[in-house]
């Protein structure tokens, strides 16, 4: 079953974006966990404007935009 309908990311050269193979979130997920970040649709979940800008996924970097936006 895909799930390529709920992916929010606009980064379609990204090999692991569902729109790139029939795996859904699952490839996105694991290289996301294996490399200690956060997938870009937690951020934009939060603020898809300012998430596009994004570079940086780690932990941190997403406890600080959390923040940076909790009463917005």
């Amino acid at each position: 079953m895909s799930h390529n309908h709920f992916c929010p990311c606009t980064d379609f050269n990204c090999q692991y974006n569902p729109k790139n193979h029939t795996e859904g979130c699952d490839p996105c997920i694991a290289i996301s966990l294996k490399d200690r970040e956060i997938p870009r649709c937690f951020f934009m979940g939060i603020s898809q404007g300012e998430a596009e800008l994004i570079t940086d996924f780690s932990y941190e970097n997403f406890a600080d935009f959390v923040l940076k936006h909790k009463n917005k």
